[in-house]
């Protein structure tokens, strides 16, 4: 592979498969728009039903995180940013004057950040959030299409993001911290808390119906249950629970039904919710995966979703009546290989916490490497959906293994803070553990294994790295921290609340960051070690990446920058997948032999 003309074509058939994703039905019923990466940037798509080809929306250009289509009329507002840089505007794209689209800009505040909510029922209207009065915290503003104009909805000191829109009110939520929301119901009679509480409680979704509001949340729980709130009532109602989070809940237009995705051991399951019986119906047919986004047609008769599975992600639509199933957007043919199911282990670490960790295997040959892929967040979760670093590199032999550490989603409330502040190496020293143990019980042999990750996950690589120099024999930082204090002086002002009360502050813990901090441990360093970053990464700036390498060069080690120029916090354009995929694969097969292993 150090040599290998065949690669960049191996590579390619993976980059040409297109992740589909954010599905949103058209006001007619007989097409979804949708953001799909097959221009080879996220860009808005459109696909006609029931089975018509797709077609891009515009040409591609900037990166368009998400498309919400309008209820009453044949056009659609964007959020779009430059570059990766998340300072996302609001563009609408305009079909009613006939096949070719046309857009104008809704907001021209390049330094200002605007979170798309959703469409007014009349169609008139868009609510977002954005931090135009103060770049640490979010208003929520109401955009007149017709005159362009905006006006304040409500604001204070605080996160605010649109949860659902209903008839002349809002459903907000005002973020204390990243698993502790505010539920607010923002309309004419003013500003409600729906969900008083002392303790932390994490709303995932939350949803109107036509006379109550439900929610996917855990007053009490290690688990988001679904919830409702009735008016003029105190409190909330438990209406369903599972051994694993309710994540996406959605009201039927007509009010009789909710569409819900739960997670269930990090598969999602799509369940159908009658709202008169309190049914519980759940969908076991079509392929397994990861649901991420959904919607529903305005005749309430189906409801579209975004499904990754570990060779794709595409659009799928489910019929109420029936049950049945239909795929919306399809993968290339041929498809470049097929990636088998991954297996869910876990193991039980020395102080008592089960890691559970995902093994994603090739399909036939021998084993030529192992590697493990650690999720960034960290409030985040290794998941069986289509990631397209693991799919090339399983399909180039290397079994990959993704470890769900302590202080990850999806396995309760008490798990997730198994790393918070000052127990932030427990969760670094579970990959040291989760290695002993797949060596002791023969999972992995003695051969070198090689380790990535990015964002958190990049600071668990480095921080792996520096704290067990022989544990790995390659490693590659994606976007990664490597110096706490300088990331949390120089992320967005919007952001550094929420990331303190996971890391611990400047102005309490400052000493203890620095002392978990790689950059202050570059010595112990001893691992080839890759770093791949955005120039215009507004989470964790550039600045952490040039920190690490350049100590790293001092002292004569083996690393490697890899820096482009307009990428953000990760890497979305596949030409510049393509560059540091090839990279990577390189890099493994350098450090990692092309020996098979056991």
């Amino acid at each position: 592979m150090l040599d290998d003309p065949g690669l960049d074509a191996r590579l390619r058939r993976w980059l040409d498969v297109p992740v589909a994703t954010q599905p949103s039905f058209a006001a007619d019923g007989n097409s979804v728009r949708f953001v799909s990466t097959a221009s080879g940037v996220p860009s808005a798509w459109t696909v006609e039903l029931p089975r018509g080809p797709s077609r891009p929306l515009g040409p591609p250009g900037e990166r368009v995180g998400g498309v919400f289509a309008s209820p009453t009329a044949d056009r659609a507002i964007l959020s779009v940013d430059r570059g990766g840089n998340e300072h996302w505007q609001l563009v609408e794209t305009d079909l009613r004057g006939g096949a070719t689209p046309q857009t104008r800009a809704l907001t021209e505040a390049p330094a200002t950040i605007h979170l798309a909510g959703g469409w007014d029922r009349d169609g008139r209207s868009f609510y977002f959030s954005s931090n135009l009065r103060d770049p640490r915290f979010f208003d929520v503003h109401r955009l007149d299409l017709e005159s362009g104009r905006t006006r304040l909805v409500h604001g204070e000191d605080a996160l605010l993001q649109v949860y659902a829109t209903g008839r002349g009110e809002l459903l907000v939520g005002r973020l204390r911290t990243n698993l502790d929301v505010d539920l607010l119901r923002v309309g004419g009679s003013g500003v409600e808390l729906l969900n008083p509480h002392e303790q932390e409680m994490t709303v995932l979704s939350a949803t109107f119906g036509h006379d109550a509001v439900y929610a996917a949340a855990n007053p009490g729980r290690e688990f988001t249950s679904l919830i409702r709130f009735r008016p003029g009532r105190t409190g909330h109602e438990f209406l369903a629970e599972y051994p694993g989070d309710v994540e996406i809940v959605r009201a039927s237009p007509d009010g009789r039904r909710l569409a819900m995705s739960v997670n269930r051991e990090g598969w999602s399951e799509s369940h159908l919710f009658d709202l008169a019986t309190l049914e519980d119906r759940a969908f076991t047919s079509g392929p397994r995966g990861v649901i991420d986004s959904l919607d529903w047609a305005p005749d309430s008769s189906a409801f579209a979703y975004s499904l990754g599975t570990p060779d794709g992600n595409d659009l799928y639509l489910r019929f109420v009546e029936t049950g049945k199933e239909r795929r919306l957007t399809r993968p290339p043919d041929p498809v470049p290989s097929v990636v088998n199911p991954p297996k869910l282990g876990s193991v039980k670490v020395p102080d008592g916490v089960r890691v559970p960790y995902w093994v994603y295997a090739p399909a036939d040959g021998p084993i030529r490497g192992t590697i493990f892929d650690i999720h960034g967040g960290p409030e985040a979760q290794a998941r069986p959906s289509f990631n397209r670093a693991t799919a090339f590199l399983v399909g180039e032999g290397y079994r990959v293994i993704a470890p769900n550490v302590r202080g990850s989603m999806g396995y309760g409330r008490t798990f997730v803070h198994l790393d918070d502040v000052r127990r932030r190496m427990d969760s670094v020293r579970d990959l040291h553990d989760l290695v002993a143990a797949l060596r002791a019980n023969g999972t992995l042999d003695r051969a070198p294994v090689g380790v990535k990750g990015g964002s958190y996950g990049g600071f668990m690589v480095l921080a792996a790295i520096a704290t067990y120099p022989e544990l790995f024999a390659a490693a590659v930082d994606i976007v990664g921290i490597a110096n706490f204090v300088t990331f949390l002086s120089e992320t967005g002002p919007w952001r550094r609340r929420l990331r303190e009360v996971e890391y611990g502050s400047l102005a309490d813990d400052r000493a203890f960051l620095e002392s978990i901090s790689p950059i202050h441990h570059v010595d112990q360093i001893r691992t080839p070690l890759l770093v791949i970053h955005g120039a215009n990464d507004p989470r964790v700036p550039l600045h952490e990446a040039e920190q690490i390498v350049e100590q790293l060069k001092r002292r004569g080690r083996e690393v490697d920058l890899l820096a482009f120029p307009d990428e953000g916090h990760g890497v979305v354009r596949k030409e510049n997948q393509r560059v540091a995929l090839a990279q990577i694969a390189r890099f493994f097969a350098r450090h990692l032999g092309t020996k098979a292993t056991g």
